[in-house]
C-alpha cells in the first residue's frame, strides 16, 4: 500500500488525492507516519488535521527527532469537509486550512489564537505572512503560516508568444481553445478581477462584480477545459494539447524536470500568492506544550527545505531559503528573496465568508453553460 500511495502522490494534486483517498474510505481518518494504516489518536497524543499528502514522513522528521514519536495525522480533501467534521465532534489538536478560509474557521469557534511568543521560529517567518495571519483588533495570530506558493500562467514558450505579461490573455479571443483555468472560484474570479482592473479583487463593488461576471462568461466559451488536478495540465502541456494554463510552482517544476520548454509568467497585475498554515484547534487532547513543539518543528528551516525540494512550494521561514539556495529556488520558480516577491504579488487574504460564497456562486453560475 505505501508504494501505491506514493505513486498516487507523485502524479496527483492534493485536492484530487483527497478525493481518491476518500473514495476508498481513507481520507478523514487518522494515520501514522510514514503512510501505513488508520488508527485512532490516543489521549494526550497530538493529532494534526491536514491536506492529503501532508502525512509524508519528510515533513515530520524534525518533530520526530525532537519529540521521539511521529504525530498522529488525519487527512481532509478540502477545508469545508474538515470544518464540518470538526463541528460534528471530530477532535483534533491542530488544523491546516488556507488563509482565505481563516475567518470562517474563527467565526465557527473552531480555533483559538496562537501565542507567538512560544514559537522559537516566529521571528523568522516572513513579515508579510505574519501580517496577514494576525487579527487586526487583538494583534494575535490566528494562524502560523507554513506553506505558500504562486498562481500564474504556465505556458509553452515554443508554442505561444504573449505580447505582454498580463492576466488579460485569459480573456483574449486570440488564444481561444489554447488555455486552461483551474476549476476554482478563488482563482478564476480573482484573475478576472485583476484583468478587469478592480481596485480590490477581494471586495468588489457591484459595478466591478458585473464586469467580472461578463469576463468569466467570455472565458467560459474560450477555454479548452477547466482543470481540477494539476497533472491534467502537466500532461496537456507536455503533449502540446494546450499552450498555457493557470498553474502553481509545482507544475512548473515538474515540467522543467521532464524537459518540457515552459515559462512561468509574471503578470503586470501581479502573480497570485496563496498560503496556508497551522491553527490551534479548541478541541483535541494534546497539551499546549506539545502543540507548540509541533508548530516549531514545522517552521524549522530543515522542514522548509524538504517542502521546497519535494513539493515545489515556498516555506514560511526565511531561513529555509538560505538552505535551499538560488539554484534550487529558480528551478521551482520561487524567488531568492520572497520578501520582495510578497511586495509585488497579490497575496490572497482572509476573505469574509459571505464574499467568498458570492464568488463561489458566481463561478458555478458561469460554468453551467460549459
Amino acid at each position: 500500500m505505501p508504494r501505491a500511495i506514493d505513486l498516487i502522490r507523485r502524479t496527483t494534486g492534493r485536492r484530487e488525492l483527497g478525493r481518491l483517498l476518500r473514495s476508498v474510505g481513507i481520507a478523514g481518518v487518522a494515520m501514522t507516519l510514514p503512510f501505513v494504516r488508520p488508527r485512532a489518536g490516543a489521549d494526550g497524543e497530538l493529532t494534526y488535521y491536514t491536506w492529503a499528502g501532508y502525512d509524508t514522513a519528510g515533513l515530520h522528521k524534525v518533530y520526530r527527532e525532537r519529540h521521539g514519536a511521529w504525530p498522529n495525522v488525519a487527512l481532509f480533501a478540502d477545508e469545508t469537509e474538515a470544518l464540518t467534521k470538526v463541528q460534528g465532534g471530530f477532535a483534533v489538536d491542530l488544523g491546516h486550512p488556507c488563509v482565505y478560509d481563516l475567518i470562517r474557521w474563527r467565526d465557527a469557534g473552531a480555533i483559538r489564537p496562537v501565542d507567538s511568543l512560544r514559537l522559537a521560529e516566529w521571528e523568522n517567518v516572513f513579515p508579510a505572512l505574519r501580517a496577514v495571519a494576525n487579527d487586526r483588533e487583538s494583534g494575535l495570530p490566528w494562524m502560523v503560516p507554513f506553506d505558500w506558493g504562486n498562481g500564474s500562467i504556465l505556458y509553452r514558450h515554443d508554442m505561444i508568444e504573449f505580447p505582454e505579461p498580463t492576466w488579460s490573455v485569459f480573456f483574449n479571443e486570440a488564444y481561444e481553445k489554447r488555455l486552461s483555468m483551474w476549476d476554482s472560484a478563488d482563482a478564476a474570479v480573482t484573475v478576472a478581477a485583476l484583468a478587469s482592473g478592480a481596485e480590490d479583487p477581494f471586495d468588489m463593488t457591484d459595478e466591478e462584480f458585473a464586469l467580472v461576471r461578463a469576463l468569466l462568461k467570455k472565458q467560459n466559451a474560450m477555454l479548452l477545459f477547466y482543470w481540477s488536478d494539476p497533472t491534467q495540465i502537466e500532461r496537456a502541456l507536455a503533449a502540446g494539447e494546450i499552450a498555457g494554463a493557470y498553474a502553481w510552482n509545482s507544475a512548473y517544476m515538474n515540467l522543467r524536470r521532464r524537459g518540457v520548454p515552459v515559462a512561468y509568467m509574471q503578470p503586470r497585475e501581479g502573480m497570485l500568492t496563496w498560503f496556508c498554515g497551522l491553527v490551534m484547534m479548541r478541541g483535541g487532547s494534546a497539551d499546549d506544550a506539545t502543540r507548540y513543539e509541533f508548530m516549531d518543528a514545522m517552521l524549522a528551516p530543515e522542514t522548509g527545505l524538504w517542502l521546497i525540494e519535494n513539493f515545489g512550494f515556498g516555506h514560511a521561514n526565511a531561513k529555509s531559503f538560505e538552505l535551499a539556495g538560488a539554484e534550487l529556488t529558480e528551478e521551482m520558480a520561487l524567488p531568492t528573496d520572497p520578501a520582495a516577491m510578497f511586495a509585488n504579488t497579490v497575496v490572497m487574504p482572509p476573505m469574509q465568508p459571505a464574499v467568498r460564497q458570492k464568488y463561489i456562486a458566481l463561478f458555478e453560475e458561469v460554468k453551467i453553460t460549459f
